[in-house]
């Protein structure tokens, strides 16, 4: 139903009332009602505000659209782009072909081989063909398929 602007001619009183385009109600100025005056307040022409639906029920819709939108994005970006930035396995500047071979050669060269860990964990669940991580992928393919 659309809004309509009413005001007093006589206070300048702005009463906002929401009724059917069909409708042409008198209504009274509540302002100067208190003073036992009962003006009849004019209609205003105004931009207004029509509502096509419960704003709770619109704003769910609107969310479940959105959360669907962004993981068919962030879906699309990986299948794309693959799962993040692509590092060179390397140990002090040699080169390596994996990070669990940089992980292999620190540890042969007496450095530390932990720092490596995140990064083979990451190599372990990241599909060889497409560069995606199969579990953030998985997780992405889920969201999607319940919105």
């Amino acid at each position: 139903m659309p809004t309509y602007d009413y005001k007093c001619d006589l206070c300048g009183f702005v009463l906002e009332v929401i009724h059917r385009i069909v409708e042409n109600p008198v209504i009274s100025c509540p302002e100067c009602a208190k003073k036992d005056v009962k003006i009849p307040m004019v209609r205003q022409i105004s931009g207004g505000y029509f509502n096509l639906g419960s704003t709770e029920a619109m704003g769910w819709r609107e969310k479940r659209q959105r959360v669907k939108r962004n993981a068919q994005l962030e879906l699309k970006q990986m299948e794309r782009y693959g799962s993040g930035t692509k590092l060179v396995p390397n140990v002090g500047g040699e080169t390596t072909a994996s990070w669990s071979d940089a992980a292999k050669l620190a540890r042969d060269q007496g450095k530390d081989s932990l720092s490596y860990a995140s990064r083979v964990a990451a190599e372990r669940s990241t599909s060889k063909e497409s560069g995606v991580n199969d579990k953030a992928w998985k997780s992405a393919k889920d969201r999607l398929d319940k919105s």
